[in-house]
């Protein structure tokens, strides 16, 4: 131990004593280290970290699954929770929630947030004591009980934590709740860093439900399928075994109430952490991207750890008399190894510290962007945990292996005669000139691995300029979108109704509008429907499987308005979109035409909707009266998915989208931001004049709607830091390949002077520098390009619109990276040229 204790001092010294060597190894290896712990913190955060509940591992999901259908599941109604909650013998405890998208009033303003609708044994379940206040008590749970709500402990934070806000009164959709408690710091519930604003009681359950699909049903409808259940296991019941005793009383149900349980069985399975669902899911599609961008950044590491080595070599060749003096008075071998990986050592634990900091900073930086995305609290602390903090650990032990242990096991050969006689100065002179030196096997290496991340941070930019300037098949331009919720401010389906039918008609009298549409959703938004499309009388099997289509509530101007064209039969009619119209038609596009009807016309022919759920809702049969070209909601998943559109007359939803196309004299895009905002401006009067009260959940243009999608914010946040590893990458490449020939330069001095002196010139000697950096350049761009090929073929499914293979990325990698190198070559290979033969001459 003592002996370690004299190798940390003496490395201390030694790197204090090398203030520019230790500088610049810090900064080399902290980009490496830091960008492998910021990737990783973000797979602690959503993948690792565990949930702020009592005891995580006992909880699970319970899923009601269809046994004719075993890909198909659906929500527990309340009787049914109750039942199960009352008679099982697998959970000690089951919680029942939903989540809803609501409307918190602050001042004259109306707020979009999450709340989560739970059970009054929601807390207990998850083991969870509150900050403040007290949880719901089971009277609160029943229809009619009273308004209440716990915020969380961000809402609080906005509120200036105020100490008397428990007792105090929120507007949520219209109603007063009252504010009962408020949770712990870090609680998110079931999920990992997403957070809602508030909880509910179940009695507010018909308050802020929304209607995206179909109108809300009573809370006590056995037939209303529309909570999801978590429970704590008993201890020592393992999910398998609280399946067969989950079958008793699933078959108990069925018999009970055979039109509502029918055919039904009870799962249980572990939760995501990523989200609540009716099925069970897996966080298995994030664990793809996180393995890729860990690798990615690996290579960064590896990078920076060869880098690292080729300065160590360096350094510790001026060192190697000392070491031939050490091993001549009596000191081993291993003890040199020693010393020199100790410092090694102790240089990667500060470039761990660094990596740390530049990983809480980047992390944060990150998760700050993304909390502009979703009406969600996103809790990340950026502090290391214990796993972050282990795991740069192991990559500055990882890296002291790479980028010490080797250099360290060279440099203590056991050469002492040798060495003591040599000139140091002229190490190089005459070897260092091998093509596959030590130093220049390492530069070939960072010149390689940087090619590879060079077209990796290619291939996701082109990728994200072509999403960028995606044709989705509808129009862009000139095109606003208003989106509202009457049910926000407690407005039913009649007066809702009636306000629509207002506020379309106001925003269509004003100047510069051309035509005005409502559609319940948008593409590239936040929310999506579905739904399963048979042609009647088709009965579904596994070789006649149901089509799983997009699905939208439009009114009759909707295509015209969005520009997409219609190819055969008609649109719908103004009394098909009236309120309470009773006809049964639809629309599809002529993708979902093709794989419905590949060898017949759609037009006239029925479709039923949903007839294979298996959920008790009833089969609704429409008559095709129309089919319109194919328009993309969507980046992420490659290939396009079918359409059905509905009239609105036919279903009501409070939440909508106002489409409004304006004419070109009154251009919202490419107008310049002073006519955009003029535009935007006369649309929200004509919205507060039509009903002061309706908030404005969006208003902007459609080209900006698409620009501040989520998806788009993915691919985008994708290439960024595929340009940060990409640039670090270079920049260490760059940093290695000038500092080996700056090195060799400075300590072929002699030799370049003897070579003047007999009559070279300053020309052939830039010349003798630069060749002998090209060949190293050309060498490791050649096997770079090998990796290239093959990095692109493991990344050609998480780009859009890109080939893994693409031309001018292969094309433009190499160059750019060949250009930076030369230039890198090119400043040493200037000096050389300059040196004057009789200083050269005196040189040691």
């Amino acid at each position: 131990m003592n002996h370690l204790w004299q190798d940390v001092r003496y490395g201390i010294r030694t790197l204090a004593g090398k203030p520019g060597f230790t500088l610049a190894g810090v900064l080399v290896l902290a980009l490496g280290i830091g960008a492998n712990s910021a990737v990783f913190s973000l797979i602690n955060a959503f993948l690792l970290k565990p949930l702020a509940v009592q005891k995580p591992e006992e909880l699970a999901g319970l899923y009601s699954r269809d046994t004719r259908h075993p890909d198909a599941y659906r929500a527990f109604s309340y009787p049914n929770y109750v039942d199960i909650r009352d008679n099982n013998q697998a959970f000690s405890s089951l919680a029942a929630l939903n989540m809803a998208l609501v409307g918190i009033q602050e001042g004259d303003s109306t707020r979009r947030a999450l709340a989560t609708v739970v059970s009054s044994n929601y807390f207990s379940t998850l083991g969870v004591t509150l900050l403040k206040g007290r949880a719901f008590l089971p009277v609160e749970e029943n229809p009619g009980g009273a308004l209440t709500a716990i915020v969380t402990y961000p809402f609080w934070e906005k509120k200036g934590k105020d100490p008397e806000l428990v007792g105090k009164q929120v507007r949520i959709n219209g109603h007063l709740f009252t504010i009962v408690g408020i949770t712990p710091q870090g609680f998110t519930g079931t999920m990992a860093l997403l957070s809602p604003d508030i909880f509910v009681p179940l009695s507010a359950y018909g308050m802020v439900m929304n209607d995206f699909d179909g109108k809300v049903k009573p809370l006590a409808a056995r037939d209303n399928h529309a909570l999801i259940v978590v429970g704590r296991l008993r201890p020592g019941i393992a999910p398998q075994a609280a399946d067969a005793t989950l079958a008793v009383t699933a078959s108990g149900m069925e018999k009970a109430y055979p039109s509502e349980n029918n055919n039904q069985t009870l799962l249980v399975q572990p939760l995501a952490r990523l989200g609540v669902s009716t099925r069970p899911q897996t966080d298995g599609m994030l664990r793809v991207p996180a393995t890729m961008l860990l690798s990615l950044s690996g290579v960064v590491l590896l990078i920076a750890c060869l880098n690292l080595a080729n300065m160590m070599l360096a350094k510790g060749t001026a060192r190697r008399k000392e070491i031939a003096i050490r091993l001549a008075i009596g000191g081993s071998r291993r003890q040199i190894v020693r010393q020199l990986v100790t410092e090694g050592m102790l240089l990667a634990l500060l470039d761990g510290a660094a990596g740390l900091l530049v990983a809480a900073w980047s992390t944060t930086l990150l998760l700050q962007s993304m909390a502009k995305l979703v009406p969600l609290d996103i809790i990340y602390d950026a502090r290391p945990d214990t796993r972050v903090l282990g795991f740069t650990l192991s990559f500055c032990v990882l890296s002291t292996v790479v980028f010490a242990l080797f250099p360290a096991w060279k440099l203590s050969k056991p050469d002492v005669w040798v060495d003591l006689k040599e000139n140091t100065s002229e190490d190089v002179a005459g070897r260092g000139r091998r093509l596959f030196s030590r130093g220049n096997v390492l530069v070939i290496a960072q010149l390689a691995l940087s090619l590879a991340m060079l077209t990796a941070t290619g291939l996701f930019v082109h990728s994200a300029v072509r999403a960028s300037n995606i044709h989705p098949g509808f129009s862009l331009e000139n095109e606003v979108l208003a989106e509202v919720d009457a049910s926000l401010i407690d407005y039913d389906e009649a007066r809702g109704s009636q306000l629509y039918k207002a506020l379309k008609e106001r925003l269509r009298s004003l100047p510069g509008v051309q035509s005005v549409a409502i559609a319940a959703t948008v593409p590239f938004g936040m929310t999506q429907l579905g739904k399963s499309l048979t042609p009647s009388g088709t009965a579904v099997s596994k070789d006649h499987p149901a089509l799983e289509a997009r699905y939208n509530i439009v009114s009759e101007d909707y295509f015209q308005t969005l520009g997409v064209p219609l190819l055969r039969g008609r649109s719908f009619t103004a009394m098909e979109s009236s309120q309470g119209s009773k006809s049964s038609v639809a629309i599809i596009d002529r993708l979902a035409a093709d794989k419905l009807w590949p060898s017949g016309d759609a037009l006239g022919k029925h479709v039923q909707l949903d007839a294979d759920k298996g959920d008790g809702k009833q089969a609704r049969d429409v008559l095709v009266v129309g089919v319109v070209g194919n328009i993309r909601e969507s980046i992420l998943g490659g290939q396009m998915q079918p359409h059905l559109y509905v009239p609105i007359g036919q279903e009501y939803q409070s939440n909508v989208q106002f489409h409004i196309r304006v004419a070109g004299g009154a251009r919202v895009a490419g107008g310049g931001p002073e006519e955009e905002n003029r535009m935007l401006e006369t649309i929200r009067h004509g919205i507060v004049a039509t009903d002061q009260q309706l908030p404005i959940l969006t208003l902007q243009t459609m080209r900006g709607h698409l620009e501040a999608s989520d998806e788009i914010w993915i691919v985008r946040t994708g290439a960024h830091m595929l340009e940060i590893f990409g640039g670090v990458a270079l920049l260490l490449a760059v940093i290695g390949l000038y500092a080996l020939n700056a090195y060799t330069v400075a300590r072929r001095t002699r030799e370049i002077g003897i070579r003047m002196a007999l009559g070279a010139d300053a020309r052939s000697t830039l010349q003798m520098i630069l060749g002998e950096g090209l060949k190293v350049i050309l060498v490791g761009l050649g096997v770079g390009m090998l990796l290239a090929i093959g990095l692109g073929r493991v990344l050609a499914g998480f780009l859009f619109d890109v080939q893994g293979l693409d031309p001018l990325v292969l094309g433009a990698a190499p160059v750019v990276l060949a250009l930076v190198a030369l230039f890198a070559c090119y400043v040493p290979a200037r000096r050389a040229a300059r040196v004057d033969p009789m200083i050269a001459l005196r040189y040691e």
